[in-house]
């Protein structure tokens, strides 16, 4: 709620499941459009990253359903607390498992990009240890899935007795709309503090790993080229697609950091405005539209399959699966 306690239009609970319904119109055939050119536009020269592209979307389509289709929350940034405005109202999950599965979702995309890196690393990369890491690489991914259930595991057991926090809330809150207080509220936690430390670790961990995968294969693709054991072509191919891929996963981050950005700057200096927090929960939940979008025109097989779909209708030939194997932006397949 805004600090001068006046409500607009975008403060209510009818913007949020308005904005949220018309994401998920919009969303849904983009969304399919990408699984079609990933599944059947994938050209052979691209098969050792497709499947982790597959999973990727898959990951980003559950992150977005489960944000504007099935929860569609109602959030007090600054309190923790809220309550859900989609389908997941008229069943019987508990509200804490309800955010658990947003917060599950969101995290297998992150390890679903990392896991992208870590493909490039295995496939372009050669080292002397390379035959180990082979098994290790799997170890690597299980670890990661372990440390998210662990991390997951604690939420259940901060969540507060709901009557007190619930009145505590009120208190905390000079002036709330009338909506709000007719409102099954659920907050999550009293102290968020174990929740922003394994937010900050877990995305910490992600991004220090991603870096490391790109440092590799940038001084190893240089270091094959000077020795000669890769050609021109090849590190310039490969060069392409690694600039695709880091514009396709940086483009949608902006939906995820500015929206982060307002909530640590809500909760430490205690300012509040819910129309703001709305629009930017709308704009975490359109991450998939933005993602999808920019992974059809960054890469050129998905690129001419979406101006061949684009040309059919206009009765335009448009012959471009003959040129899907030449300029991939990638590394022919090792």
């Amino acid at each position: 709620m805004h600090n001068s306690c006046r409500f607009t239009y975008f403060d209510s609970p009818e913007f949020l499941t308005l904005a949220f319904h018309t994401t998920s119109l919009i969303e849904t055939p983009i969304h399919c459009l990408g699984f079609y050119c990933i599944l059947w536009k994938t050209p052979e020269q691209m098969k050792s990253v497709k499947w982790y592209m597959f999973t990727l979307h898959t990951w980003i389509l559950l992150f977005d359903y489960s944000l504007s289709l099935l929860t569609a929350p109602f959030v007090l940034v600054n309190e923790g607390a809220g309550y859900p405005l989609g389908l997941s109202k008229y069943t019987n999950v508990p509200e804490v498992f309800q955010f658990m599965i947003v917060i599950d979702f969101a995290t297998n995309m992150a390890i679903s990009i990392d896991s992208i890196f870590e493909n490039r690393f295995y496939i372009i990369c050669t080292f002397s240890w390379k035959h180990h890491w082979k098994f290790w690489r799997r170890v690597w991914l299980a670890a990661h899935y372990i440390l998210l259930i662990v991390l997951l595991s604690v939420i259940p057991f901060l969540v507060p007795d709901q009557n007190i926090a619930v009145k505590k809330l009120f208190q905390n809150i000079p002036c709330l709309p009338k909506h709000f207080l007719e409102a099954p509220i659920f907050v999550v936690a009293d102290d968020k503090t174990y929740h922003m430390i394994a937010a900050v670790f877990h995305i910490a961990l992600i991004c220090f790993e991603v870096f490391l995968f790109v440092v590799f294969l940038i001084r190893n693709s240089a270091k094959q080229l000077k020795e000669k054991t890769m050609s021109q072509k090849t590190f310039e191919l490969q060069k392409r697609f690694f600039i695709a891929l880091v514009i396709q996963i940086s483009i949608p981050l902006a939906c995820f950091i500015f929206p982060l950005a307002f909530a640590a700057f809500s909760v430490i200096i205690g300012y509040s405005n819910q129309a703001v927090t709305n629009v930017l929960v709308v704009t975490i939940a359109s991450h998939g539209i933005v993602s999808t979008i920019a992974m059809l025109l960054l890469h050129k097989p998905y690129r001419n399959a979406v101006k061949e779909i684009w040309n059919r209708p206009f009765g335009k030939s448009a012959d471009v699966s003959q040129n899907q194997g030449r300029n991939l932006f990638i590394a022919p397949r090792v």
